[in-house]
C-alpha cells in the first residue's frame, strides 16, 4: 500500500525531494498537496516571480520566514540538507541539485520540453504536466529517459492519466477497448473563439488569468492535446479528424460510442473520443461526465457481458442497450491535488502513471480565420489557429503541422479559414523544440521502416 510504504520511507528520513517548475495554478495545487503526504516534500520550487512560488508555499502551511531564496545548486541542496524549502530564479540550478524528481508545470511547450531533456540529462525523474510538450516531442523525451535510467511520466491527476489507468485497468482484465476518453463541455462551433472570447463565455471577472491558456480549452485544442497524450500512451487513435465530440447522458456513452452497425457513431472501434456535456443548443446534459474520465469495452465472449449487465443497477455496471457494451469511468479529476501519486508510484514502484508508446495522434493546425502569406502563427488558444486530433499515420501522410510547432511559425503562403497548415506553408524558427521533433520523426520512421 502506497501510504504505508510512504510513512515508512519517512521515519527512515528517506523523503522524497521533489523539485518543481512554475508556481501557476496547477503547480500551486501540487505544493499545497503534497505539503500533506507523507514521504514527500517540495524542496524546492523554480519561478521567475519569486511571490509566486512563495504563495504557492503558503498553501500548503509553509510561511516565508521558512523559505530559503537559492541561487545556485549548492544553496538548494544546503537548504534540503536543513529541511527547509527554497526558491530559485534558476531552472537548471534547481534541476543540478539533489532533487529526486523533477515536475514541468510551466504550460510553454517550447520551454517544457526543453526542462525536460535537461532534467533527463541530470539524471532526475521527470513528470509532464506540460502536455503541450508531451504531444509534440515526449515519445523522444521518453527514449531520452530510458537511456539516462529514469522515468518520464504523465501526471496522475490530468485527464490523459487517469483515462490510461481506466484503459489498463480493463486492458488487464482482458476486456475489449472500444473508446476511451473525457468528457467536457464542448460544440464544434467554439473552435473561432478567441482570447477575447474567454472572459464572456467563462464568465470571468478581472484580468487574472491566462486568455490564450484558457482559449486554447475553448477552441477545443486542449481537448485534442489531451487526447493526443491518452492515444500516446495506449496505441488508441481517433475515429475521425477532430473527433466527434457527442453530447451524452452518461448512461447513453456505450450505445453512442460504439460502431455504425450498432447505432453508434463511430467507423472503427479501440478509438479516443470527447464527450460533450452540452448539446448543439447549449443545453446542459442531464447525467453529463464533464470533468470525468470513461472506457467503453467489450467481453471477449458473450458471457462475461451478460455476467455483468445480468446485476442491473446492483453492482453499478451501465450496460449499453443496443451495443451490449460495458463501461468503467471516474465523474471527476482532481488536477494537481493527485500529484503525490505519481510521485509514490515512481518511487516505490519504479513506474510511470503512463508514457508515450509512440507517436499514434498529432494535433494539426487549421486556420480560424483566413490568412495572407506572412502571417505569424501565435500558437495554441490565439487568434490563428485551432487544434485537431488527427491519426500520427494520416498528419504524416499529408505533411501536416502540430499545433505545439505553430508559435513564431511564419505562413509562406495564404491559408483559407478552416484550410489545413502544412510543414511546406510555413517557415519555422529554430528551437530545441523542433530539434527534439526532427530527432523523434527519424526515429519513428526508421522505426515503420522495419
Amino acid at each position: 500500500m502506497l501510504y504505508h510504504r510512504l510513512r515508512e520511507r519517512e521515519m527512515r528520513g528517506e523523503t522524497v525531494q521533489v523539485g518543481l517548475i512554475a508556481a501557476g495554478t496547477f503547480g500551486t495545487q501540487i505544493v499545497s498537496q503534497v505539503a500533506h503526504a507523507a514521504g514527500m516534500r517540495i524542496a524546492v520550487i523554480a519561478e521567475l516571480d519569486a511571490d509566486k512560488a512563495l504563495r504557492a508555499y503558503g498553501q500548503g502551511g509553509i510561511v516565508r520566514d521558512e523559505v530559503v531564496v537559492a541561487e545556485t545548486p549548492e544553496d538548494i541542496d544546503k537548504a534540503i540538507d536543513s529541511g527547509r524549502a527554497a526558491v530559485t530564479a534558476s531552472a537548471p540550478a534547481m534541476m543540478e541539485s539533489r532533487v529526486d524528481i523533477v515536475i514541468e508545470a510551466t504550460g510553454n511547450v517550447e520551454v517544457g520540453a526543453a526542462h525536460a531533456r535537461y532534467a533527463i540529462a541530470q539524471g532526475k525523474h521527470v513528470v509532464m504536466v506540460t502536455v503541450e510538450a508531451d504531444v509534440v516531442v515526449g515519445y523522444q523525451l521518453r527514449r531520452l529517459a530510458d537511456e539516462a535510467g529514469v522515468l518520464y511520466s504523465a501526471a496522475y491527476g490530468d485527464e490523459p492519466s487517469v483515462a490510461f489507468e481506466l484503459w489498463d485497468w480493463a486492458s488487464a482484465l482482458g476486456f475489449r477497448i472500444v473508446a476511451a476518453g473525457k468528457g467536457t463541455r464542448f460544440k464544434t462551433s467554439f473552435r473561432k473563439a478567441t482570447p477575447d472570447d474567454v472572459a464572456g463565455m467563462y464568465e470571468f471577472a478581472g484580468e487574472d488569468y491566462n486568455a490564450q491558456m484558457f482559449g486554447s480549452f475553448l477552441d477545443g485544442t486542449k481537448h485534442a492535446i489531451e487526447m493526443a497524450c491518452l492515444a500516446n500512451m495506449t496505441g488508441l487513435v481517433p475515429d475521425v479528424r477532430g473527433m466527434h465530440f457527442p453530447s451524452a447522458d452518461l448512461r447513453e456513452i456505450p450505445d453512442k460510442l460504439c460502431q455504425r452497425d450498432k447505432g453508434g457513431v463511430l467507423e472503427q472501434e479501440g478509438v479516443v473520443e470527447a464527450i460533450s456535456s452540452i448539446d448543439e443548443n447549449e443545453v446542459a446534459v442531464e447525467r453529463n461526465i464533464r470533468g470525468g474520465l470513461y472506457c467503453v469495452v467489450d467481453g471477449q465472449v458473450p458471457f462475461i457481458m451478460e455476467s455483468l449487465g445480468s446485476y442491473g443497477e446492483i453492482i453499478g455496471q451501465i450496460i449499453g442497450k443496443r451495443s451490449g457494451y460495458g463501461m468503467i469511468y471516474r465523474p471527476q479529476h482532481w488536477i494537481g491535488h493527485e500529484m503525490p501519486i505519481t510521485i509514490a508510484r515512481m518511487v516505490l514502484n519504479g513506474e510511470t502513471c503512463g508514457h508515450p508508446i509512440g507517436q499514434f495522434a498529432e494535433v494539426v493546425s487549421a486556420a480560424k480565420k483566413s490568412m495572407p502569406a506572412g502571417t505569424v502563427l501565435d500558437g495554441e488558444g490565439g487568434y490563428c489557429a485551432y487544434g485537431l486530433l488527427e491519426k500520427a499515420a494520416v498528419a504524416r501522410d499529408e505533411n501536416l503541422l502540430p499545433i505545439g510547432l505553430s508559435q513564431g511559425a511564419v505562413l509562406t503562403r495564404d491559408i483559407p479559414e478552416d484550410g489545413m497548415v502544412t510543414f511546406d506553408d510555413v517557415e519555422l524558427p529554430d528551437s530545441e523544440l523542433l530539434e527534439l521533433r526532427k530527432i523523434q520523426d527519424a526515429v519513428v520512421a526508421a522505426e515503420l521502416a522495419k
